[in-house]
C-alpha cells in the first residue's frame, strides 16, 4: 500500500477510535471502522469489529454485506458467500450485495451463476461499471472477446479510471491477439493500481506473445513481489525462461510452481522440457509421467514425451506409442501426426510415414501454414521433398 494512502488510513481510523469512545460504538461507526481495517489488510480485526455490530443489530444487512466482503478479501469464498446470501436476504435485490456474490461466485469459478447476478444487478443499472466488467471477465473465460470488450468500453465509458475493466479490456485484447493494444491496455491499469498483480501477468504475456522475452520476465517477476505464492505465474515465468534458453532458471520456476501445486500438470511437463534440455532424459521422463498422472488427456504432453523417447532417449517404439495416445487425444492435433511420420520415416516405414504427412498437407491446404504454427520453413520443405520422393 501506498504509504501517504497508508498514514491517511490509520489517521481516519484514530479519529473513529475516538468518536467511539466519546459517543458509543453504534453500528455506523463500527461499519466504518471495519472497512478502514479491511483496507488496512487487518481482516481478522475487521470481523471482530463487524461481529460486534451485528451483536447489535443481528439483522443489519450492511453488517452482513461487509462481514461477506472481508471474507471475500481473506479468500474464504464459501464463509463469504453466505453471508451475502444473508445480506440479500434481509434487503432482496440490494445491487452492491448482488455484485459482491458475483464475484464470490465468479471467485469460485461458477462463472454461469456469476453471470446471473451480475446481469440481476445490471436489471438495476445496465450501465454499473463493476457489473459490467464482471460479466465481461466471464465472457473472456469462456472465449467471447468481442462481446466482453464490448462490456469492458462500456464501464470505462462510465468510469474512464476503473482498473479492474482496463485489465479485462487487456485480456478480451490478448485473446483477440491484439498484443499491442493489450499491452496499452494493462500498462493503463498499472498506472491506476501498480500493487494489483493480474495487470502485471496481462502486460508479461502479452509481451511473451510479442517475443519481448526480457521484458516478460521483469513483469512477471513484478507480479511475483506482489504474489509469490500464485503457482501460476511461476509456471508462466518457467515458459518465458524456456524461450530465453535458460533452462536452470526455468526448472527452477516450474519447481516452484509444482510446490505450490503439485496437481499443475504443465509444471510438471516444464521441468520435464527443461530436464531434457538439460541432458536428464530419465528425470525428464518422469515428470511427463508425473504431468500425464495428472492430464493424461493432453495432447501436447503426451507428444513432447513422445519427442523425448524418440530424441533424447532413442527408444522409438516407445515414441510411437505416445505419439499414438497424443492422437487419441486429439485426432487433429497435427503436430504430433508430423512428428510421428518423421520418426516413421527414420525407421524405414515409409508408406506409413507419407499417409500421415499427407494428412498434414491437406490440412495446410485447407488452413494455411498457421495451422501448425510449431513447424518451420525447412519442416514444411522437408515433407514437400519426402512426399515427391515417395509418390507412387
Amino acid at each position: 500500500m501506498d504509504p501517504e494512502l497508508r498514514r491517511l488510513y490509520l489517521q481516519d481510523l484514530k479519529e473513529i477510535e475516538g468518536e467511539i469512545e466519546r459517543f458509543g460504538a453504534n453500528v455506523e461507526l463500527l461499519l466504518e471502522k471495519a472497512e478502514i481495517l479491511d483496507f488496512l489488510g487487518r481482516q481478522a480485526d475487521s470481523l471482530g469489529v463487524l461481529r460486534q455490530g451485528l451483536a447489535q443489530e443481528p439483522d443489519n444487512p450492511d453488517l452482513w454485506n461487509n462481514v461477506g466482503v472481508v471474507y471475500k478479501n481473506m479468500s474464504r469464498y464459501q464463509d463469504s458467500f453466505e453471508a451475502l446470501i444473508k445480506s440479500q436476504r434481509l434487503s432482496p435485490n440490494r445491487t452492491v450485495t448482488l455484485k459482491n456474490i458475483g464475484d464470490v461466485l465468479f471467485f469460485m469459478y461458477r462463472d454461469d451463476e456469476a453471470r446471473l447476478w451480475y446481469e440481476r444487478a445490471l436489471k438495476h443499472d445496465r450501465n454499473d461499471p463493476w457489473a459490467l466488467t464482471g460479466k465481461g471477465q466471464i465472457l473472456v473465460n469462456a472465449n467471447h472477446y468481442n462481446k466482453a470488450l464490448e462490456l469492458f468500453d462500456r464501464a470505462l465509458a462510465v468510469e474512464p479510471d476503473y482498473a479492474w475493466a482496463l485489465g479485462g479490456r487487456g485480456m478480451a485484447l490478448l485473446g483477440l491477439g491484439h498484443f499491442e493494444d493489450a499491452l496499452e491496455s494493462f500498462q493503463e491499469a498499472i498506472d491506476l493500481d501498480p500493487e494489483w498483480d493480474h495487470p502485471h501477468c496481462g502486460k508479461a504475456e502479452a509481451l511473451h506473445r510479442l517475443g519481448n522475452l526480457k521484458e516478460a520476465e521483469v513483469e512477471y517477476r513484478t507480479a511475483l513481489r506482489l504474489d509469490e505464492l500464485d503457482p501460476l505465474k511461476w509456471q508462466d515465468l518457467g515458459n518465458v525462461l524456456l524461450d530465453l534458453t535458460r533452462y536452470r532458471d526455468a526448472l527452477r520456476a516450474f519447481r516452484r510452481a509444482a510446490h505450490l501445486d503439485p496437481e499443475l500438470g504443465r509444471a510438471h511437463s516444464g521441468m520435464a522440457h527443461a530436464l531434457d534440455m538439460l541432458g536428464k532424459g530419465e528425470e525428464a521422463l518422469a515428470e511427463y509421467d508425473k504431468a500425464l498422472a495428472i492430464d493424461g488427456d493432453d495432447p501436447s504432453i503426451w507428444n513432447n514425451r513422445a519427442v523425448l523417447l524418440a530424441e533424447n532417449l532413442q527408444r522409438p517404439d516407445e515414441a510411437l506409442t505416445s505419439y499414438d495416445h497424443a492422437l487419441e487425444a486429439e485426432p487433429d492435433y497435427h503436430l504430433a501426426r508430423f512428428n510421428r511420420a518423421q520418426l516413421l520415416a527414420r525407421m524405414d516405414r515409409a508408406a506409413e510415414a507419407v499417409e500421415q504427412l499427407r494428412r498434414v498437407t491437406e490440412l495446410v491446404s485447407r488452413h494455411g501454414s498457421d495451422a501448425i504454427p510449431e513447424l518451420r520453413a525447412e519442416d514444411f520443405e522437408w515433407m514437400e521433398t519426402f512426399l515427391a520422393d515417395h509418390d507412387e
